[in-house]
């Protein structure tokens, strides 16, 4: 009889600490804006010329577009065009980083949102961080036994990281960062990266483990809803990747693009769109132009930005459609 009694105290044992653990995430989702608070861009609000273009996303908005070349291209002074792309972040940190700058909203008349299909998947949810307090205990039990992801989501730890990182923004206002960058937030990269995995397919993770985020998805739509409430016209761009990706994307990912593209139409409707995945596809395009898979060189940076520069009119006028393929365009 003790033995039945042990395992039935060792079970109870679980369910309580589990249960435990879902409430603390559940407490830690009502800190997602203190989380996301980020002073670094409060110089937006103190441009003495007000940004007319915004460009947001993760390192590929960051690396691949120049806020001062794109100004000079378009004619405009310095500083009407910001670059707020920051590593490693998805679409909720974009929403918050674009309410950041809201004293400048009133003069933005378009917003460019760099769109990488992986970070819309629950695998990226691990790198970024936050929206693993929505995965289910089931997702996480898979986490802790796969080697390549234990290290990012261990049983709990992160509430203990969001509570760090949140509390002290409760109680204090933070101090804000008036110095304005040298190029309006875009920089150059200075070395390779090593992404994920040499495999495009691999990039997703397991799909029936790791589907698409809907806290990705939310947020992408709220940011768009916002941009367009300040009267700005919200647009998608697709950063160039190197060739062997791109094959791989088109060869092995298709249903994963279906599935992507599809939620995405749903949920935004009709979006402009700006760019290519296969802009760089001549011979010697990926040793030249190209850091790794989807980081561009100081040399694709230019480029890249010279051609969205020449695009943004035509891309204003044709107006909102549904979305293709993403490895159509």
């Amino acid at each position: 009889m003790r033995l039945p009694t042990f395992f039935a105290k060792l079970a109870l044992m679980v369910v309580l600490v589990a249960a435990t653990l879902q409430l603390a995430f559940i407490q830690a989702r009502k800190l997602e804006t203190p989380y996301y608070e980020d002073s670094t861009y409060a110089w937006v609000n103190h441009l003495s010329v007000k940004p007319e273009i915004v460009i947001l996303g993760s390192s590929t908005a960051r690396y691949n577009l120049s806020p001062g070349e794109m100004t000079a291209r378009l004619g405009l002074k310095g500083g009407a065009i910001v670059n707020l792309g920051a590593n490693q972040c998805g679409s909720a940190e974009m929403y918050h980083f674009w309410n950041t700058i809201k004293p400048a909203q009133d003069s933005v008349k378009i917003v460019l949102m760099t769109v990488d299909p992986w970070i819309g998947y629950q695998s990226y949810d691990r790198i970024e961080g936050f929206p693993t307090l929505y995965w289910s205990p089931w997702q996480r039990i898979y986490t802790a036994f796969d080697d390549r992801y234990r290290k990012y989501v261990l049983a709990g730890s992160f509430v203990l990281d969001v509570f760090n990182q949140s509390a002290p923004q409760l109680f204090h206002d933070p101090i804000f960062s008036l110095e304005i960058p040298e190029d309006y937030g875009g920089e150059v990269i200075q070395r390779h990266y090593k992404n994920f995995s040499e495999h495009t397919r691999e990039y997703f993770g397991q799909t029936s483990v790791y589907p698409i985020s809907e806290f990705y998805l939310s947020h992408l739509v709220a940011l768009k809803r916002s941009v367009e409430a300040d009267g700005a016209i919200f647009m998608l761009v697709l950063p160039p990747k190197q060739s062997a990706w791109l094959r791989g994307y088109k060869t092995s990912c298709r249903s994963i693009d279906s599935d992507y593209v599809s939620h995405l139409n749903s949920l935004l409707g009709p979006t402009r769109v700006i760019g290519s995945f296969g802009l760089f596809a001549s011979p010697g395009d990926d040793t030249l132009l190209f850091m790794d898979h989807d980081h561009l060189s100081r040399e694709g940076r230019r480029r890249f930005t010279d051609s969205v520069s020449a695009n943004l009119k035509a891309a204003v006028e044709v107006g909102p459609a549904l979305l293709k393929s993403l490895y159509s365009y």
